[in-house]
């Protein structure tokens, strides 16, 4: 199990927000820690204050999971 190195924030933490969103979104946990490994490090490159990056990328793989599933389901 791959684990994010990211020294901004827990890899426990993370790791457990990755595993939720799969199975609430019933997406693979590989797609959904690409997805989420992408926008954490989008948003911590970006941001200056990096307490709720972790919290903002969890919202925005949401809404991608979201978006994909009513994709494939049309």
């Amino acid at each position: 199990m791959t684990v994010l190195r990211n020294d901004a924030g827990d890899p426990a933490r993370q790791q457990q927000a990755i595993e939720a969103l799969a199975k609430e979104s019933d997406a693979p946990v590989e797609h959904v820690r690409e997805l989420y490994e992408m926008e954490h490090a989008r948003l911590n490159s970006q941001a200056r204050v990096k307490t709720f990056v972790s919290v903002i990328a969890t919202r925005l793989v949401r809404n991608v999971l979201h978006a994909e599933r009513n994709t494939n389901h049309s």
